[in-house]
């Protein structure tokens, strides 16, 4: 019996059980990827899972704040304080603590009493001490309307709201650091990814597909890798470029070809948005400057859940998730097409006549 507690779905409102019900389905779906049945209750503020997964499933599974292998009791004290005793028969301590937490606000007892209580039974019992601050085993007593639930492990999730509630998203992934995270921050805000990658050679294709696989882990299905060759493209943007003297212009026109491409791609998926790994100023082409430009390939929204962290910050949350090892496993790609000194500081006007010059007025490179 696992206790599924959750906290910004909490605030949903009118929408809580619609938000509720996403994540039971997200959780029955990620068991079941594993081979694991499952049983769901949503009791007021919780949700109750019998299963035979192992509870550690649950830290991958976004909408979670945290989670407690559990045993169920019935309200009365006795019956509580008998499943109390149950658990710390198990363990050998001196000190302890009771944290009690009234779900149900009709119950005949605040949480304060049901700490006394208990505490005092286990104290009579036992012959323990209570210490608040730093007890050997702290034993939480959930009440709900109709039953309570015993613990003394709390773990946690991943938090967020459940995979998938807010649509689907295209997903530019490199094989880098960034984007496996942009993605997986996107993942925990409800959207449902599917990756595009521009291929630039098999091995870094290779390192994508196992990142893919590592971010699948917090996914209660599994998502879609659409792979594209950017190079031979690129290489007539470039040559273009060149021809008119603006080659500084090159990674601008890499990152709006991109994303005029994914647009294309993405309205034919269904897609409401587009998802990169863009952090500000980090390099050339993700000044304030060039992604105003580069913005102009596309119509849909272009999310960018890094743009206000630095590479440290970014690196810490790679480390977290899983990714950071991979993500450096092959040496860094090495652009062919990158500039000496490429433009930093796009200006609109200047862009919008070298667009005309690259793609004509039909959109397309000539």
């Amino acid at each position: 019996m696992i206790v599924v507690r959750y906290d910004e779905i909490g605030l949903k409102g009118k929408n809580r059980v619609y938000f509720e019900k996403r994540l039971e389905e997200n959780i029955k779906n990620h068991l079941k990827k594993y081979g694991y049945w499952s049983k769901i209750e949503r009791p007021h503020g919780r949700l109750i899972v019998e299963t035979d997964a192992p509870h550690s499933l649950f830290s991958k599974v976004f909408g979670i704040r945290s989670y407690s292998p559990a045993v169920q009791a019935t309200l009365d004290i006795d019956d509580i304080y008998k499943e109390v005793k149950n658990i710390l028969n198990k363990f050998n301590f001196e000190t302890f603590r009771i944290t009690a937490k009234r779900l149900w606000k009709g119950y005949d007892k605040t949480s304060m009493e049901i700490n006394e209580k208990i505490g005092n039974l286990v104290i009579k019992d036992l012959g323990k001490k209570v210490d608040l601050e730093n007890p050997d085993i702290n034993i939480g007593v959930e009440i709900l309307n109709d039953r309570s639930y015993i613990f003394y492990e709390r773990y946690q999730g991943p938090g967020g709201i459940p995979y998938g509630i807010e649509g689907k998203v295209l997903m530019l992934i490199s094989g880098g650091i960034d984007s496996p995270v942009a993605s997986y921050l996107l993942m925990k805000r409800g959207a449902d990814l599917t990756f595009l990658h521009f291929k630039s050679n098999d091995e870094i294709l290779i390192k994508v597909k196992r990142l893919i696989d590592i971010l699948e882990s917090y996914a209660p299905k599994k998502l879609d890798l659409i792979v594209e060759d950017h190079n031979e493209l690129l290489k007539n943007i470039v040559n273009k470029l060149e021809k008119i003297n603006e080659i500084r212009w090159t990674c601008v026109f890499c990152k709006y070809s991109m994303l005029k491409r994914a647009e294309e791609i993405a309205r034919e998926i269904d897609a409401m948005a587009i998802g990169t790994g863009e952090s500000l100023g980090q390099v050339a082409s993700q000044t304030l400057n060039n992604i105003a430009a580069e913005n102009l390939a596309t119509r849909l929204p272009v999310l960018r859940p890094l743009i206000g962290l630095d590479k440290i910050e970014i690196e810490n949350i790679a480390r977290n998730i899983g990714t950071y090892e991979e993500s450096i496993s092959v040496k860094g790609y090495v652009c062919p097409f990158l500039p000496p000194h490429p433009i930093t500081n796009a200006r609109i006007d200047k862009f919008n006549n070298i667009i005309k010059k690259i793609y004509g007025e039909e959109g397309k490179v000539l």
